[in-house]
C-alpha cells in the first residue's frame, strides 16, 4: 500500500501538470479523479488477485486451518499456486499488477478524455519525465549571495 500511495501522488502530479500545461479547465476536478480511479482500481485489482489465488489454490479454507496453516513449515499439502520458484515470480506479478493497471487506465483516460486524443502507445506516457525532473528540481536550494 505504500507503493500505492506513492504512485498515487506521482499521478495526481502528473495530471495536474498536464492539466495546467494543456490549460485544462477544473484541473484539480481531474485530478481528484484520477487518483480515484486508480484507487479504485487498484482496490479492484487487489480483489482480482484473490480471485485468482484462490481460485487455483486449495490451501486457503478449513483444511489449511486444520492442518497448521502458515505455521506448519514446508508443508507439501499446502503447496499451492505461490510455492516454489513459480511462485515467487507469481506473487512479484500479483504485487505490480496493482500499481501498473491501476496507472495504465488513468494514463489512457488522461490520453482519451482529458487531452481528446486518439490512442498511442507513443504519447501515453508523455510528460511523465517532467514528472521526476519537476521533482527533483524542488530539493534544489538557491544559495543566497
Amino acid at each position: 500500500m505504500v507503493y500505492g500511495g506513492l504512485v498515487s501522488i506521482i499521478l495526481a502530479i502528473w495530471i495536474y501538470q498536464t492539466g495546467m500545461e494543456h490549460k485544462i479547465k477544473n484541473t484539480l476536478f481531474w485530478v481528484a479523479g484520477a487518483v480515484a480511479i486508480f484507487l479504485l482500481m487498484q482496490t479492484k485489482m487487489i480483489l482480482f488477485n484473490a480471485f485468482i489465488i484462490e481460485s487455483f489454490d486449495s490451501d486457503v479454507g478449513e483444511h489449511y486451518d486444520d492442518i497448521g496453516g502458515l505455521n506448519k513449515r514446508d508443508n507439501i499439502d499446502t503447496a499451492g499456486l505461490q510455492s516454489g520458484g513459480t511462485g515467487t515470480v507469481i506473487g512479484i506479478f500479483f504485487e505490480f499488477l496493482p500499481l501498473v493497471v491501476p496507472f495504465f487506465v488513468v494514463a489512457v483516460l488522461r490520453q482519451m478524455i482529458m487531452l481528446r486524443e486518439s490512442f498511442s502507445f507513443g504519447t501515453l506516457f508523455s510528460g511523465l519525465t517532467g514528472v521526476f525532473v519537476s521533482i527533483k528540481n524542488s530539493f534544489k536550494t538557491e544559495k543566497p549571495e
